[in-house]
């Protein structure tokens, strides 16, 4: 079940990522350099990115490997119970602004917003049927994606697995690598190597 469903989330966000570049590829930013907004959603863009980068990190050290073995509640599980989706809601968020082009701003969150609410959906009934009254009582004091961090709690040490935290620095790699794309990308619109089709 839960393979399954992380095979589908992949698909979905690989399709969109491709669609989002694309778009960017064939098209000229709404704002261009010379705009104040350009720079201020780029600024917000690289922010949020970044929070992505090391949340999703920080989120994968309390997960260890054992996602759906065991009911994971301690350290930022205890804020939301789902900090890897906000995470990556929230560099979802960023390269859409990063791209400074009105379609991607638009389109990239919603798609993901849509796909991952469903997901979250799946996901959560198959916890409560795994786990019962335990996740039945923890749904009841956490949050799925708005943080609480009154709720903060971690034991003094966790089991960490350097296969799961090395990924998660790979992918972390992953998102920072927005920036220099999209900048590659508007290199080769302006050195006419990229034809530009319309303005998004």
């Amino acid at each position: 079940m839960a393979k399954a469903l992380n095979k589908k989330r992949i698909l979905g966000s690989k399709i969109a990522l491709a669609l989002t570049i694309l778009t960017v590829s064939l098209s000229r930013q709404y704002w261009q350099e010379s705009s104040i907004y350009h720079e201020l959603f780029e600024i917000i863009g690289i922010t949020l990115i970044s929070i992505c980068a090391m949340g999703r990190i920080y989120s994968t050290a309390f997960l260890g490997g054992f996602k759906n073995e065991v009911l994971i509640t301690q350290g930022i599980y205890s804020v939301m119970r789902n900090p890897l989706y906000f995470f990556t809601l929230t560099g979802i968020v960023g390269i859409s602004l990063l791209s400074n082009h009105i379609i991607v701003m638009i389109a990239l969150p919603l798609f993901f917003a849509f796909l991952y609410t469903g997901l979250i959906q799946r996901e959560e009934r198959f916890l409560a049927k795994e786990f019962g009254e335990q996740f039945t009582n923890y749904k009841k004091q956490v949050y799925a994606l708005i943080p609480n961090f009154g709720h903060y709690q971690a034991t003094p040490c966790i089991e960490i697995n350097p296969k799961y935290i090395t990924k998660a620095f790979m992918d972390a790699v992953w998102w920072l690598a927005a920036l220099p794309i999209i900048e590659l990308i508007e290199y080769l619109q302006d050195a006419d190597i990229l034809p530009v089709l319309f303005v998004s």
